[in-house]
């Protein structure tokens, strides 16, 4: 076969034979060009890179537009194989725009996966999607099936990592029907693929069939390194089962064939790393600590400063855990060091996550031995440098299983709180509320780093449009400069890096001074920047008499309860750990959903779980309400936090000294917000409600929503109801409402958006359904009431960011129910608070009084039926 470059310089060849003598500068460039290929395919690539630079302005003067795009494509390729990954991107998305302009699809296609490629080294899924996606249609145009199953494949890796294992399986299907019976690296490759995605399902039968298919194939082709791989899938599954010496048994033996074939140095580290891991986790932690070590020496004589430093960090973990309590107060001074130390080995290594972490376990271990204003500093370093992080670069494979044995996720999100209990305990109020509140706001803002909602603010789009830009590019530069520390190559010399710090100090001070314009003028805009600290007198002048807010936070010990009303700011605490305080959370919500409970469907099994029901119902009341009971008045706002999210509050008990028990919705109103910082978003409110708007049952196939529409009628004559084939988003969007219900399957999970869908009927097809992306809604001026009826009884739906999208658009206040009961009290809500509404009742009384409605109506008086339902919003 032709190589494509041998083809480029033939076409070169004859172009120049027609030219002059006399023209050098041209045929100069093309001897520079080829010279570059040939440095290229042999890996030179700092010289290669210097003639490809140099050649390209000739042939842009001349223009060669098909040389231009080949020496931009391989200056790309060039980048990436540096770790240069951003710089890679431009030059991609340069040379697309270049064979746009003369129609060579095929390069086209190329350079679409090429982007692709680019944007999943950056760990930006849904553009690499959409890249892989473009390339995806052009290779079925020109019925090119191996590309195409190329792409499938890549598809359905990037979606399974983005955590959309729905959508990633249709790739690998779609990818299998070519690769099917072939044989070679591509049959094995899907295989594996399924393998994994059944794996992160739990399907480990189906998992294990798939993995020994792949490996058969492997064996048969002599893939090594893929074998290796397989092998190591295989023991992970034995590991999951608790069949620990059969994961022992098949991590060595992939181990043994690397080393065998003196092949696959960052696989086998991996290895290495899960042999440690195994025995750590069984308690054997001298010879956890052998494995971690050796992994750690190949990591740092392979270049992985990230693997490097996660071993080291393993190692010390090791020697921490093998101490008693006493000892590890005697040591702690080395403990400390040594974390320490490793701090500065993530941070030589650009890895700003694994800084943060081990400047958070400098912190534990200073408050284990009661030096509070050393462990502040410490975990106050963890929190500066996780601000200031937009991302960094990680390969899925080799990095990943450090974060997850580490629980990574779940622990950067308690530095926050624990730097906040160490403040209470310090007494220093005002700014344990404020980190804590950081905490939310990095939360939630990292939920919407990939939500694009409508910015209709006039004066500030643009503001807001370039503010989000340069955070794009801030988080691309700062992936592209930990790739350039983690992984050292000896082609990046410090002008490179120089360079890239400067352009990022540059972009910082640009996105504060942006940010700092908008959100002073509009802070509804403050989720979309993530800005800082919130300032409690702001607070508190936004807050309505006789409100008091409350925020959670349950720490090691105890749970202490941040009180604030216009005039007061308290902290309660109470003394529970928080482990046990999770644990009857968790067990509440259960048995909420449980029918035998709210049926009692089990007959006289039943007792006994309705029993326990109602014991936790108060037993929460008093953990949670009772420290702030006597600052109670006409109204209750619940700050919303991860460790509550959908708990209803307002469906808890005070049983008093009497024995009578009652519901907390019944002794004040009981309102929720995203964050403390949402108290000051700017609202569309009105005093008088005229035009209410309904939308639901788009399929038509569900008569009791049609009615349940309709029934508003009743309330408000002029009620614009779309049901059935009217229930359109051509019919939403141009809504004007003083009230928006929509009734209809809210999806999450689903389509690109990490808010999910709402399902409305498709014009076209009326049988159909339209998935519109949620934040779509945006897009309509903002009602000052919206009600979200999520029909949608498959796990997750509404939550906390589908309000907070709505609220910083300008609404509000947003009901929305956070699970699905059943169809009658759904009905009845809807019945009870336009009844309200009607009788001139402020949104939330409207809201309160349904739910006491709901409460005293037979079939639905459990939580189960009326606890759904939430109002995010303030009075």
């Amino acid at each position: 076969m032709i190589s494509r470059t041998a083809i480029l310089s033939c076409t070169l060849l004859l172009f120049f034979s027609h030219c002059e003598v006399g023209d050098r500068p041209l045929a100069d460039a093309t001897e520079l060009f080829e010279r570059a290929v040939a440095l290229y395919e042999d890996r030179a690539y700092l010289h290669a890179e210097s003639l490809f630079v140099q050649s390209l302005p000739i042939f842009e003067r001349a223009g060669q537009l098909y040389t231009v795009v080949e020496a931009n494509r391989y200056l790309g390729l060039i980048y990436q194989a540096e770790g240069r990954f951003y710089t890679a991107l431009g030059r991609f998305e340069t040379a697309l725009q270049q064979t746009q302009s003369v129609k060579d699809f095929r390069s086209e296609m190329s350079l679409h996966a090429l982007i692709g490629d680019a944007y999943t080294s950056l760990g930006s899924g849904q553009s690499a999607l959409t890249s892989y996606r473009e390339a995806h249609r052009l290779s079925s145009a020109f019925n090119d099936l191996e590309m195409r199953a190329s792409l499938e494949l890549r598809m359905g890796r990037v979606s399974m990592y983005n955590q959309h294992l729905d959508e990633a399986l249709p790739y690998y299907q779609a990818a299998s029907s070519y690769y099917q019976g072939k044989g070679g690296e591509g049959s094995a490759e899907v295989l594996r693929g399924l393998g994994e995605l059944y794996f992160r399902q739990k399907k480990f039968d189906a998992a294990q069939t798939s993995f020994m298919q792949a490996r058969s194939i492997a064996q048969e082709s002599n893939l090594s390194i893929l074998d290796a791989q397989l092998r190591m899938s295989l023991g992970l599954i034995q590991k999951v089962q608790g069949n620990y010496n059969d994961a022992l048994q098949w991590f060595r033996e992939a181990v043994n064939s690397l080393r065998s074939k003196k092949v696959g140095r960052e696989q086998e580290i991996v290895l290495l790393f899960n042999i440690g891991l195994v025995y750590n986790e069984n308690g054997r932690f001298a010879d956890a600590k052998k494995y971690f070590t050796e992994a750690e020496g190949l990591a740092r004589s392979s270049g992985d400063g990230i693997a490097e430093a996660y071993l080291n960090l393993f190692d010390i973990r090791c020697d921490e855990r093998s101490l008693n309590a006493n000892q590890k107060i005697q040591e702690v001074n080395r403990l400390v060091q040594e974390y320490q130390a490793a701090a500065q080995k993530f941070q030589s290594a650009g890895h700003r996550s694994g800084e943060s972490y081990a400047h958070a376990q400098v912190g534990r271990l200073q408050e284990m031995v009661g030096n509070l204003a050393k462990a502040r500093e410490e975990y106050r370093e963890a929190i500066e440098v996780e601000e200031s992080t937009f991302g960094e670069f990680m390969v899925p494979e080799n990095h990943y299983p450090y974060q997850e044995a580490l629980k990574f996720s779940e622990e950067r999100t308690t530095w926050y709180a624990q730097l906040s209990n160490i403040l209470v305990q310090m007494k220093v109020r005002e700014e344990a509320l404020a980190v804590l509140e950081l905490g939310s706001q990095r939360s939630l803002a990292n939920s919407l780093l990939d939500v694009n909602p409508a910015i209709r603010h006039p004066t500030l789009k643009q503001d807001l449009l370039k503010a989000r830009s340069v955070m794009q590019d801030l988080r691309m530069l700062q992936i592209e400069q930990s790739s350039i520390l983690s992984l050292r190559r000896e082609t990046i010399n410090d002008a490179v890096v120089n360079t890239l710090h400067t352009r990022i100090t540059s972009l910082q001070r640009e996105f504060s001074t942006l940010s700092d314009r908008i959100t002073g003028q509009y802070p509804n805009y403050e989720p979309l920047l993530h800005t800082g600290f919130t300032r409690i007198r702001e607070v508190q002048a936004s807050i309505p008499p006789g409100t008091v807010v409350v925020r959670y936070l349950p720490v090691n010990e105890q749970l202490h309860v941040f009180a604030i009303s216009k005039t007061k700011f308290e902290i309660k605490s109470t003394i529970v750990t928080r482990e046990k305080l999770m644990s009857l959370v968790g067990e509440y919500m259960r048995l909420l959903n449980d029918p035998s409970v709210y049926t009692g469907t089990a007959g006289e099994n039943s007792v006994s779980t309705m029993t326990r029901f109602a014991t936790l119902s108060t037993q929460l009341y008093d953990y949670l309400m009772r420290p702030i009971d006597s600052m109670l008045e006409r109204n209750l706002v619940i700050i919303s936090s991860p460790e509550f999210e959908r708990f209803p509050f307002h469906a808890i008990e005070r049983q008093d000294r009497g024995g009578s028990v009652k519901y907390l919705i019944e002794i004040t109103s009981v309102d929720y917000l995203p964050s403390l910082a949402s108290i000051r978003f700017k609202t569309s409110e009105t005093d008088r409600i005229n035009r209410v708007v309904a939308m639901g049952n788009p399929t038509g196939k569900n008569w009791s929503i049609d009615y349940e529409l309709r029934d508003i009628r009743s309330f408000f004559k002029e009620a614009t109801i779309f049901i059935g084939k009217d229930a359109s988003w051509e019919n939403l969007k141009g809504a004007k409402a003083d009230v928006l219900q929509i009734s209809s399957e809210f999806l999450l999970g689903e389509g690109v958006s990490p808010l999910g869908v709402v399902a409305l009927t498709k014009v076209q097809t009326p049988d159909d359904v339209a998935k519109i992306p949620f934040e779509r809604l945006t897009e309509i001026p903002a009602p000052p009431l919206v009600v979200l009826s999520n029909q949608s009884g498959q796990g997750l739906g509404l939550s906390t960011i589908h309000a907070l999208v709505l609220r910083m658009n300008g609404t509000s206040d947003v009901f929305l129910n956070a699970w699905f009961s059943d169809r009658k009290a759904t009905k009845f809500f809807s019945e009870f608070f336009y009844t309200h509404l009607a009788n001139g009742l402020a949104p939330g009384d409207a809201y309160r009084q349904a739910l006491l409605n709901l409460i005293r109506t037979r079939d639905i008086s459990h939580p189960h039926s009326w606890g759904q339902f939430f109002h995010f919003g303030l009075g």
